[in-house]
């Protein structure tokens, strides 16, 4: 049976072809993205400090931006993709250090809470079925009765409260301690974004905890049963480790690295520039034929002709007056409703329906009068239309 992470179903869920490619056809990829660089590195430099901090050792700021920089220089290589152009790796690895001494400053000499464990691994399972996953905690502490589920959060972007609520991961993994440990009652889950020095905290309930539960047997069983793996385009896309697999990104891959000659003149781009070329004229086209249309109705006006002659073409134009009746919440539509129920048409026309009542004032059964009053709180609407025919070999 197999075993499902946060990770993985969230890979189904942002994009189902990278699923498919990823953990069904188990194509890896050596390519990482420097943000994720740079949060693997600091994590490490996190669970070095706790781990330390359990052997009654706190370590300094130096301490830690030793281990960071060692680290850092020790694994960096230049297949890590820097998608950001306008940021160096060094900016990425100060940020880094930012980051640590923010939380550093915030948490030393981190004795406020007892850490259980660092890294710690955790299996559990859901539904009747037994569907196992697993994960990976970045941190579990304790503070008097409550059990805090840590999460180091290097992200840009800093999320709602509400967002922090709804989030699956640290509460698939409360799920995995209080298996592991049924005792414990009270968790705390929380997210420290270190780029903010923000922490999010969320208690989840009972019921929270159920739903999620379902939530989770829903999802793999719709993994398990899937037969198609569709892209899936969102701003990840260009973090993403197949483009050249991937028919919404394959092109940009394949172009990519031409030199600028050999990109015009590849065939796909030539396609698209001349088709976006014909789009332009098209719409200055279509604009030039709205405006000699506005020419062609004020000249058919001002001299009373229904049919213009060209050389080889002629014109007819076709007026069309409508009737318009107030509509909910035009002026003139109580008046309207007024002389509708005191004439007894209420139930006729649905309730003052427009469609029905313009219906009934085409035909016969009202009486004058009431057309007439009914008339007279609406507009009339003027519509054209223009038939091109060939002239016909007498018109010539």
């Amino acid at each position: 049976m197999p075993v499902y992470s946060h990770s993985q179903l969230g890979t189904y869920e942002q994009c189902p072809l990278k699923y498919k490619l990823n953990y069904r056809d188990k194509i890896k990829r050596d390519t990482k993205g420097v943000e994720a660089y740079l949060g693997t590195i600091v994590h490490d430099t996190l669970q070095k400090c706790y781990d330390d901090a359990k052997q009654a050792k706190t370590d300094t700021l130096e301490d830690l931006f030793d281990f960071y920089s060692q680290h850092w220089q020790k694994n960096w290589n230049d297949s890590i993709l820097i998608v950001r152009k306008e940021y160096t790796a060094d900016d990425y690895f100060n940020r880094g250090k930012q980051m640590l001494t923010g939380y550093y400053n915030r948490y030393a000499p981190f004795d406020s809470d007892i850490t259980i464990e660092t890294e710690m691994f955790t299996t559990f399972e859901v539904g009747e079925s037994k569907h196992k996953l697993r994960g990976f905690i970045d941190r579990l502490s304790r503070k008097g009765d409550i059990y805090q589920i840590h999460d180091y959060k290097t992200s840009s972007h800093l999320p709602s409260q509400a967002e922090a609520d709804a989030d699956r991961q640290l509460a698939m993994y409360q799920i995995g301690i209080r298996q592991k440990w049924p005792h414990i009652k009270n968790v705390e889950l929380i997210w420290h974004y270190l780029a903010f020095d923000e922490d999010l905290i969320s208690v989840r309930s009972e019921d929270s905890i159920s739903n999620l539960r379902s939530d989770l047997v829903e999802l793999i069983e719709q993994v398990e049963n899937a037969v198609d793996f569709p892209p899936k385009e969102s701003a990840l896309c260009n973090w993403c480790e197949y483009p050249d697999l991937c028919p919404l990104r394959k092109h940009f891959h394949m172009v990519e690295p031409l030199p600028p000659e050999q990109f015009l003149s590849e065939t796909g781009v030539s396609l698209v520039n001349k088709y976006a070329g014909l789009k332009e004229k098209e719409s200055e086209i279509k604009r030039e034929i709205e405006e000699i249309k506005e020419s062609i109705l004020s000249y058919v006006k001002q001299e009373g002709v229904e049919v213009v002659k060209g050389s080889d073409r002629k014109i007819k134009v076709k007026f069309n007056h409508k009737l318009k009746l107030p509509g909910k919440n035009d002026p003139g539509r109580a008046d309207l409703d007024k002389i509708i129920q005191e004439n007894g048409m209420w139930n006729e026309v649905s309730q003052l329906d427009i469609s029905s009542l313009s219906k009934a004032l085409q035909g016969r059964a009202l009486d004058e009068t009431l057309k007439n009053r009914i008339i007279e709180l609406g507009t009339t609407e003027e519509s054209s239309t223009i038939y091109l025919s060939k002239l016909k070999e007498q018109e010539k």
